[in-house]
């Protein structure tokens, strides 16, 4: 829950990165590892600091990335795609 918290506060930065901080509602499906958040925004994949800081883009195409998952150590993240 901190790690989810720290994502939204962290989203002031993210429209310097292609994300408005007004629209959440394009936010979704969080996955939470130690040093990391992944989340889909945009039907993209996106992954930040565990404090929301620093967001980047993971995957930029038309098809829909889903369900962002990180390997028990956090060090892999796996998606599904289309």
């Amino acid at each position: 829950m901190n790690a989810a918290l720290s994502l939204l506060l962290g989203m002031s930065t993210m429209n310097l990165f292609g994300i408005d901080p007004n629209d959440t509602r394009l936010l979704e499906q969080p996955a939470i590892s130690q040093d990391h958040i992944a989340f889909i925004y945009a039907n993209d994949l996106w992954v930040a600091n565990s404090d929301g800081t620093q967001p980047r883009r993971l995957t930029v195409d038309e098809g829909i990335e889903a369900r962002p998952a990180f390997s028990p150590d956090g060090k892999t993240l796996a998606f599904s795609a289309e």
